[in-house]
């Protein structure tokens, strides 16, 4: 009995195979640049060599040969598509460490997050006396009071007897505003460089000075001088007398046109009141009774900050342009009742806590109950945001940049989107003396992750990509005997027809291919 032997090349009539052989040739000068396959494709093209030659295979009689028919082939359509080849590598899925988050402030510790809490902008990292100390976004770190001025003025009494009405802490004054009462007497604000010092007064030899000049030109800027009788100089006249008298009607003082010592406050412009004394408080010679933020408008990053903060909760600053404003103001008055501060509209050193992002507290280094002064750690906090750390091995480091999109492989086998972030610039060496590059990859949605800590994870990385290319699976390739490679074609009723074809990239089980005999649609026999 004869032997039979099956090849890894499939069997084809002499004039097929001469016309697969000049096709192939024709296929390889029609695409010169095309992507090299990998070698171990080889193997698998080899694999569907063997089957497709039991296609056409002797029986065991030694009869002549019989083709099988084409209602026992498997088929699969050649497609347009885009194929993508991934690198998959081995990461730790964690958090990254911060800074422990301390207070400025002295006292008590009354509230505290837990650990495991995540605290987000807005929310209460903890409080000290009852004050709560809030998180708010920024890069630059709170280091002074903010308001709508740089500069503090402290304002002592002269008149003495006790205060009957004052005005709120955050309430903006401006010249002629009324700061304070003492005895039913108002005490006004007017601008001026120059501080009261004494009484101001038509005395027989005329009084003359700056701050007589300082007078009339507050009384004539508050229009008590509509016919423009006064001339605005250093000298107290008896015009400036009249302007006097005119304006202590209007607030309810004395009207005898001398302004004692005490009755005005000079000021460089607008202000904010900081503190003031309690009505029913006693005042008098010379002792503080306020404060006043004055001076020109406060800016910087922390302002900024602050304003963009401010608009993210919900609550206007108009423009977001690191100015403190009236609108800034406004803004702080109104967050500062939402979440039960003083509503005075500052911001003082302590109230809040500029951090990049969330944070998840992992320990209270100050429990509820202890003392603390300016600098005590209260919280340890680490970003809430998710990251992986990959050692990437010196070889690969070509492949990623910041800003990839990858996917990550978490323990449970499920797949979430990451983003890198930071990849470095010097090589480490790892446990198995390999040079490695860290890679940082930031989860894009953390909360799959929340309670995975230290985890293993996978994350795989795109290294290569073609797109809008002619693809059939692999395992559809022939190789041929004298070299290259073919397709079956399906040929609408009669025995599939070998088509020359040049392999290039491949990914996902499918092969791009260059053909001058096949088009998307065409069904190719697969094993």
């Amino acid at each position: 009995m004869s032997e039979t032997r099956v090849t890894t090349e499939p069997y084809m009539p002499p004039d097929e195979e001469a016309t697969a052989n000049k096709d192939a040739g024709k296929a390889k000068e029609a695409a010169p640049g095309r992507r090299r396959l990998l070698w171990w494709v080889v193997g698998i093209v080899i694999a569907a060599a063997v089957a497709a030659a039991a296609l056409f295979a002797f029986d065991d009689t030694g009869s002549d040969t019989t083709a099988v028919t084409t209602s026992q082939l498997t088929f699969a359509e050649a497609v347009i598509t885009d194929l993508v080849q991934t690198e998959s590598f081995e990461g730790t899925l964690g958090t990254v460490d911060g800074d422990p988050v301390t207070t400025q402030f002295s006292g008590t510790i009354t509230t505290a997050a837990d650990a495991g809490e995540i605290v987000e902008q807005g929310d209460v990292l903890f409080s000290i006396d009852g004050e709560p100390v809030i998180l708010l976004y920024g890069e630059a770190p709170a280091y002074r009071d903010l308001a709508i001025g740089v500069d503090t003025l402290a304002v002592q009494s002269r008149l003495v007897g006790t205060i009957t009405a004052a005005a709120e802490p955050g309430t903006a004054i401006q010249q002629g505003d009324v700061l304070y009462r003492v005895n039913g007497e108002p005490v006004v604000v007017l601008y001026g460089d120059v501080p009261a010092y004494r009484t101001l007064l038509d005395a027989p030899t005329n009084l003359e000075g700056d701050d007589v000049e300082q007078l009339e030109a507050a009384l004539v800027a508050l229009g008590y001088d509509p016919d423009e009788a006064v001339t605005v100089d250093r000298e107290f006249t008896s015009s400036t007398a009249q302007m006097v008298e005119d304006w202590q009607e209007d607030i309810g003082a004395e009207s005898d046109g001398i302004v004692d010592h005490g009755e005005v406050i000079f000021i460089p412009g607008p202000a904010q009141v900081r503190t003031i004394a309690a009505v029913g408080d006693s005042t008098g010679g010379g002792g503080p009774v306020a404060s006043l933020i004055t001076g020109d408008p406060m800016v910087g990053r922390d302002v900024e900050q602050l304003e963009a903060a401010l608009a993210s909760l919900g609550f206007d600053p108009g423009e977001v342009d690191g100015t403190f404003t009236d609108e800034t103001r406004a803004a702080v008055f109104s967050w500062q009742a939402s979440i039960g501060l003083e509503e005075d509209g500052v911001v003082d050193l302590g109230e809040i806590v500029f951090l990049e992002t969330s944070v998840l507290v992992s320990d209270q280094l100050s429990s509820v109950g202890s003392r603390v002064n300016p600098g005590s750690p209260v919280l340890a906090v680490s970003s809430s945001d998710k990251v992986v750390r990959v050692n990437l091995p010196a070889r690969d480091q070509g492949i990623v940049s910041v800003g990839d999109d990858v996917i990550i492989v978490l323990p449970d086998f499920s797949e979430t989107p990451g983003v890198i972030t930071s990849v470095a610039t010097t090589a480490t060496v790892d446990q198995g003396n390999q040079a490695v590059f860290e890679v940082i990859v930031e989860l894009l949605d953390p909360t799959v992750a929340l309670s995975l800590d230290e985890a293993p994870v996978d994350v795989d990385v795109i290294s290569d990509s073609v797109e809008g290319v002619l693809a059939v699976p692999v395992s559809a390739l022939v190789a041929l005997s004298e070299g290259g490679y073919a397709v079956r074609v399906e040929t609408g009723g009669g025995s599939p027809r070998l088509v020359a074809v040049d392999p290039g990239f491949f990914a996902d089980g499918l092969v791009e291919i260059a053909s001058d005999g096949l088009t998307a649609g065409d069904r190719v026999v697969v094993p």
